[in-house]
This record gives C-alpha cells, structure tokens and sequence, in this order.
C-alpha cells in the first residue's frame, strides 16, 4: 500500500517493531501500512464511527491482515486496554484542540505509551504547548505538502523541555533547530498569509482592529526573523 504524503510522513514517525495504536483510523490505511511497511506486529485502531469501522475492517481483509490488525470501535484513547501492550499511539488528521481534549480526557493513561505521533489539522501551536506543560518532550517534527497545503507532524515522548521562545512552540522548535526541507517555503507562506491579514485590518474601521493589528504586526516581525535565521544556514 502507498500512503499519501501526509499520512507516510506519520507513519515514518512510528518506531519499527513496535505495538502501535491509530485513534481515529478512518478508512484503515495506515494500520495497514504500519503493518506491511513498518514491521509493527500489531495494530489496534480505534474508530468512533460504526461505518468508518466496518470499512476500515473491509481495508484490513483485503490485505489479509485480521491476525495483525484489530479494528475496534471506541471513543479516543479510551478504546485501548493495558493488555494491548501499545508502544506508540498515533492521533493524525483531527483538530490541534481536539487532540489535546482526547489527551487530557485519557491523561492518566499516557505514561504507558512510549510515544505519541501527532498530526493536527490546525492549532499545532496549542497542541506543542499542551504537550510541554504537560510532560512530554517533541522529539521528532517534520512537515509534509500535499496538494499546496502543508502538514505538520510531531513525535512527543514523556520528558522534559525547555523552549526560551514561546513564539518557537507556534512553528516546532524541532522544525526549525532540524531544518526540514519544506521549512523555508512553510515559512514563507505564514508570512505571506500574516501581512495579508495586516493589510485588512489596516484598512479596517473596527475599534479593536488596532488590537489586534498590533498582534499581526509582531508575528509578522517573528516570522521574518526566523526565516532570516534559518536562511542563513550553511
């Protein structure tokens, strides 16, 4: 099986061998994956919706794959069980904000995993910081274009980090320490979309539109000092 972009840069975040769970699995296609190209010897993938289920259980008999493949109707992290013996639980494809409310709802649960890959569909900012405060350390981040529209994806594993720029925590701090091949032209894009908005609000009449033009302003100011930094690189 051949997964697009965003979702073979999720699974290429998912260790080799390990037991790997994927909340919110969809059609099934990357349970497959991870059991084909991954080597995970198994997979359990949890899915709220009855039809999403039953056609993610088709995808997992075409390949042959029901020893391996478990697919299990649940709600969030909560459909997993200790004697599933998960390693890495994936979230790929929902909200920043609803990734962060399927973690706090199961936060007791998260020392068991040994890692967490993420993909959320917006907030990535909220996500990283929730990460942080909670106890987990981005290990891994990397972004993926697929269609013009970029994707960010990020490996967290239980530790402790320090970010002096809370601004980092917006872009990925392990994006732009790495230098990811899609950073410059991801940046460029942010930055474009930023003084846009600036241009609008300038022309507003709105009272609270200074407010926030002021806010727009000064990301517009971190964002071409980051790409400056990062432009710079040998």
């Amino acid at each position: 099986m051949k997964l697009k972009p965003r979702l073979a840069a999720v699974a290429e975040m998912v260790p080799r061998g390990d037991i790997a769970a994927d909340i919110g699995t969809d059609h099934g296609h990357l349970p497959v994956y991870l059991a084909l190209q991954r080597n995970c010897p198994r997979v359990v993938a949890v899915e709220k919706s009855t039809l999403n289920m039953r056609t993610a259980q088709e995808t997992v008999a075409r390949y042959c794959l029901e020893d391996r493949i478990e697919i299990r109707l649940g709600d969030g992290l909560h459909g997993l069980a200790e004697a599933d013996l998960v390693q890495t639980v994936v979230l790929a494809g929902l909200g920043g904000k609803t990734i962060c409310q399927l973690l706090a709802a199961a936060k007791d649960l998260l020392s068991a995993y040994r890692r967490l890959v993420l993909q959320p569909m917006g907030d990535s900012g909220m996500l990283r910081r929730w990460l942080v405060e909670t106890g987990f350390c981005l290990v891994q981040e990397r972004l993926a274009r697929e269609k013009g529209r970029y994707y960010e994806i990020m490996a967290a594993e239980p530790g402790e980090q320090v970010v002096e720029d809370p601004f980092l925590l917006e872009l990925g701090p392990v994006l732009i320490r790495d230098g990811d091949p899609l950073l410059i032209p991801w940046l460029e894009k942010q930055l474009q979309a930023c003084e846009k908005i600036a241009q609008r609000l300038r022309q507003s009449n709105f009272p609270r539109s200074s407010m926030r033009l002021k806010h727009i302003e000064k990301r517009c100011w971190k964002l071409r000092g980051v790409l400056q930094r990062v432009g710079q690189r040998p």
